[in-house]
């Protein structure tokens, strides 16, 4: 789906599930820019609605928000599919585990359960020639159009958001919200660091963005700096209301969960149409709890 004048919106459809992982095609005179790949499990569909853009083949860059298996685990192998033209962009802290993938899948693993791991699929390694580390405020030159890199640590330390130019849609990842239909709550799941994802978002604002499109899931309605002002506000909401249940006694996190959501109207909202697929159950709850480690300091 085209959202604007350069860039295209990819449902890759993991597992079949619409509306669940969205990635971004940008499209210059001279070269193609892809922002995520979405998981391994999801690569033949990506690469079935890449050819109904362009040639897959003459994709210059994949440049990832970050490295997590949802939106990078299927960068290597999409290299494989289409060519050795292709390069891969990540901030550079992620780069040696693009190379080398085998701490990322442990880490995966371990934090999001052996089953769904694997549902996801496992990353393939891939040649360092093929991986390069980009610079904060970094721009690639496409032709006709410009896209720029901005650090945007807090849901992960190795995450960019990409700004595109001249159609100036910021293309944010996570670093910004889970966003379906108007409502959005954060994705923190731990280790999140509140303060920088916050300081993260307000990068963002001043670089002044026309839209914002999101990775779950897509295009946000709203214009692109309420749609920031409101996903600060979100996590400052939550963290309220977990400093609150904590003053009062209440260490367990399921109870607090269930106080935000009665709370929440955005979250039930999305939990009620997100979580039916198996990669995203209980990610609102897992997205709590980063908020609450980082308050309470466990975790």
């Amino acid at each position: 789906m085209k959202i604007s004048s350069h860039i295209y919106q990819i449902d890759v459809k993991p597992l079949g599930y619409e509306r669940q992982i969205a990635v971004y095609l940008a499209v210059g005179n001279n070269y193609s820019l892809l922002i995520d790949t979405g998981p391994r499990c999801s690569l033949e569909t990506l690469y079935t609605e890449l050819k109904k853009i362009i040639d897959p083949k003459e994709l210059k860059y994949i440049a990832l928000t970050h490295i997590h298996l949802d939106h990078g685990g299927g960068a290597a192998s999409l290299v494989k599919m289409v060519g050795a033209n292709t390069r891969i962009i990540a901030h550079p802290r992620g780069v040696k585990h693009i190379v080398d993938p085998s701490k990322l899948w442990n880490a995966a693993v371990k934090v999001l359960g052996k089953e769904v791991a694997e549902l996801q699929g496992k990353p393939e390694p891939i040649s360092s020639e093929y991986v390069k580390g980009i610079d904060d405020y970094e721009n690639i030159n496409l032709g006709e159009v410009v896209v720029r890199a901005i650090y945007t640590p807090g849901h992960a330390p190795h995450h960019v958001v990409y700004i595109v130019y001249p159609d100036n849609i910021a293309i944010t990842g996570d670093a910004v919200a889970t966003y379906y239909d108007g409502r959005l709550h954060p994705v923190s799941p731990p280790p999140f660091k509140t303060g920088l994802a916050l300081k993260s978002i307000d990068k963002i604002i001043a670089e002044k963005p026309d839209k914002v499109a999101v990775s779950h899931f897509g295009l946000a309605l709203e214009q692109g700096i309420k749609v920031l002002e409101r996903a600060k506000r979100k996590i400052i909401e939550w963290k309220e209301i977990i400093e609150e249940q904590v003053r009062k006694g209440i260490r367990d996190p399921n109870k607090i969960y269930k106080i935000l959501l009665e709370n929440d109207e955005e979250t039930r909202y999305i939990v009620k149409v997100r979580e039916n697929n198996p990669l995203f159950q209980g990610s609102a709850y897992k997205s709590l709890l980063g908020i609450y480690y980082d308050i309470v300091g466990e975790g």
